[in-house]
């Protein structure tokens, strides 16, 4: 008796350290004999011999959570490759695959995750974590796994870190050779340059590949280390394979690349016959358009060219539309009376323009007299005949006019459609602007009179009146309001133009106060930034240039270096006055020496400026300054020129300096182009 109670105590000692716990391990045998692992069931109420006389045996539940209890890196290990595409992990046993996560696997930087994946492998208890990104040198890692549970669900109840330091980054990238212009179909020459650089989406200065060498073929050969070594921009004007490979100086190489570029001469407008390229001369023009400086253009000067050649419109109303191309003028006779009676097409198939016309279409004067005359079609601007216009960066520009360049008003409106240049940005909004050219303001036209084609190729604008057409995007990088107190102002275009230039600053923050005088000495600092002379501002002056500039005032190094570079002279008297407010001449006169302008020849004069005296001694600067459009005359306040005053001896405003620096600086550039 005391035999069998002693055995059961034990057997209810085992049974009840089985109970602790529920999964798919089983214990020791609750009973005497022996069952197999398939046989096996779950203990009932203490009875641990069935009433069949058979043992049981016991499953015990699984309450110990999962460990870490192998890394394939060592805590605290230093040097770890920067190349290391692995780390292995083991757990103490299986774990639930589905909480291998993101959010629960991390290899890390300091803070910064880096970008892994990881494969937890069939043996449920391995794990690899790949790394998709190159260490980060000489810096701090760490693999973070956090609430991992295994298939019992017991959760990891602390975080796991094991931290290690990479070594020195080691390059195994091939230099990236960005390749401007890009191969493709030109008419010009093309200066190729190749730049080697670091990464594929960075191109600065601070991302060059130094040390890395190009080598290049450009005969279609497949180059080795032995062919060129790129030094300096490649001039390519004839048909052309460019071959090259980059290896920086880890010997890192790239695969060998392809450009090809291939040249013609191009659509010339207007043009009959036209020389083979590289020569690209034009040796005849379409009759009605006369060739200068190979160009072919409407020669409006010839009674016989576009009047011979003109399309009359019609006299008699219909309601089938008249098309009219390769003309080059559109005649409204006297009998129209200033209307046409049908609709008409005007097209260009040359530039891609489209006038069209509605029926019974009157055409006037602004006075109300009835138009009787030619119609032109639209002529293509460029912009460097306008103020810059920041904001906006102009897509095409046409003008459409009759033969006397006349206002001519039309009731309805007539459609131009203008295409696109190839500088047109998908996606972006497009606008259409006018222009006065008194005082020179660009004026948006109304959204709802103007709209882009399916296709996004042109851009349909409907106006009542002559005019000249800007269609522009939004400039990239130009948005930026930098005075406020010059949004306005007629000058606006040139200041912000100056000031990207970095020549002027302004007075305060945001204000540049154009209206304002300028002195002698801010001028003088103005012009030498115009032609890119540097000053040291740090740099001591011993001896001041003249005798009313003293040695501590702010203009001294600028008026130094202007006398010594011939650009001032001052006064009679030894002074150069330079707090003095200066004259309109002055400026102009100051900035064509700058410049180193020829202004022996000064021509024949053609301007109408009633109060400029020939025999001055300004008269050759500013007669040059007027034929080439560098300054204009008097303007009243709201940006209006007044008819024949140019008012030589009037106190130049800061305005008037900005049109004048900006306009002398991008006619000195068009000349060295």
């Amino acid at each position: 008796m005391t035999k069998n109670i002693a055995k059961l105590l034990t057997l209810f000692l085992i049974t009840s350290i089985s109970f602790a716990s529920i999964g798919h391990a089983y214990d020791s045998y609750c009973g005497d004999s022996g069952l197999n692992e398939d046989q096996g069931e779950e203990c009932d109420d203490g009875n641990f011999i069935n009433r069949d006389g058979c043992s049981a045996r016991c499953l015990i539940e699984d309450m110990k959570p999962p460990e870490v209890v192998a890394v394939s890196i060592a805590e605290g290990a230093e040097d770890v490759s920067t190349l290391l595409n692995k780390i292995t992990l083991s757990f103490s046993e299986k774990v639930d695959v589905e909480t291998i996560n993101d959010y629960n696997v991390k290899l890390k930087q300091y803070t910064t995750e880096l970008d892994i994946d990881y494969d937890l492998q069939d043996d449920g208890i391995t794990l690899i974590i790949n790394i998709n990104q190159d260490l980060v040198g000489e810096e701090g890692h760490s693999v973070v796994i956090k609430n991992i549970k295994d298939i019992a669900t017991n959760q990891m109840p602390d975080i796991f870190v094991r931290s290690f330091t990479a070594g020195v980054s080691i390059d195994h990238t091939p230099p990236n050779i960005v390749v401007k212009p890009l191969g493709g179909e030109y008419n010009y020459t093309q200066s190729v340059m190749m730049t080697p650089y670091i990464g594929e989406d960075t191109y600065s200065e601070d991302f060059l590949d130094i040390g890395a060498v190009i080598r290049y073929t450009l005969d279609g050969s497949t180059p080795s280390t032995d062919s060129e070594i790129y030094s300096e921009s490649i001039s390519i004007q004839r048909n052309t394979t460019l071959k090259y490979f980059g290896v920086d100086s880890q010997g890192n190489s790239t695969s060998v690349q392809t450009q090809t570029y291939q040249f013609s001469c191009g659509e010339r407008l207007n043009v009959t016959r036209i020389s083979p390229y590289p020569t690209c001369v034009i040796q005849e023009c379409d009759y009605g358009y006369l060739l200068k400086n190979n160009v072919c253009i409407v020669n409006l000067n010839a009674e016989d060219d576009y009047k011979a050649m003109a399309a009359t419109a019609p006299l008699f109303g219909s309601d089938t539309p008249m098309t009219i191309s390769t003309k080059p003028a559109l005649y409204i006779t006297s009998e129209h009376r200033g209307i046409i009676p049908r609709p008409i097409l005007f097209k260009d198939n040359v530039r891609g323009t489209t006038i069209e016309f509605k029926r019974d279409t009157e055409i006037k004067h602004v006075d109300g007299r009835a138009f009787a005359g030619y119609i032109m079609p639209p002529v293509n601007l460029y912009t460097k005949d306008f103020p810059i216009f920041y904001g906006y960066t102009f897509k095409s520009i046409f003008k459409f006019q009759n033969d006397e360049d006349e206002e001519l008003i039309f009731t309805p409106g007539y459609r131009i459609t203008i295409p696109f240049t190839d500088r047109y940005y998908e996606g972006e909004d497009v606008y259409v602007f006018g222009y006065d050219p008194e005082t020179e303001i660009y004026s948006e036209y109304d959204p709802s009179l103007y709209f882009v084609s399916g296709d996004g190729k042109s851009v349909t604008i409907i106006s009542t009146r002559t005019d000249s057409f800007f269609v522009a995007q939004d400039g990239r990088n130009f948005n930026k309001i930098v005075f406020t107190d010059t949004v306005d102002h007629w000058a606006h275009n040139y200041i912000e133009a100056l000031y990207r230039r970095d020549i002027v600053k302004g007075r305060d923050e945001g204000i540049f106060a154009p209206d304002d005088i300028l002195t002698r000495a801010e001028f003088t600092k103005i012009a030498l930034k115009s032609i890119g002379e540097e000053i040291d501002l740090n740099e001591e002056v011993k001896n001041a240039p003249f005798e009313d500039v003293p040695l501590y005032a702010w203009y001294v190094l600028y008026i130094e270096r202007a006398k010594e570079i011939g650009l001032i002279h001052g006064y009679p008297d030894g002074t150069f006055k330079p707090d003095q407010p200066i004259t309109k001449v002055e400026a102009i006169k100051i900035l064509m020496n700058a410049f180193e302008f020829d202004l022996e020849d000064v021509g024949e004069r053609t301007d109408s400026f009633r109060d400029i005296d020939t025999s001055q001694w300004y008269y050759p600067a500013v007669h040059f300054a007027i034929e080439n459009k560098l300054a204009d005359g008097r303007r009243l306040s709201t940006g209006t020129i007044v008819g024949h005053a140019f008012d030589p001896a009037s106190n130049i405003t800061r305005a008037e300096m900005a049109k004048l620096a900006i306009k002398t600086i991008e006619f000195k550039e068009n000349l060295d182009n």
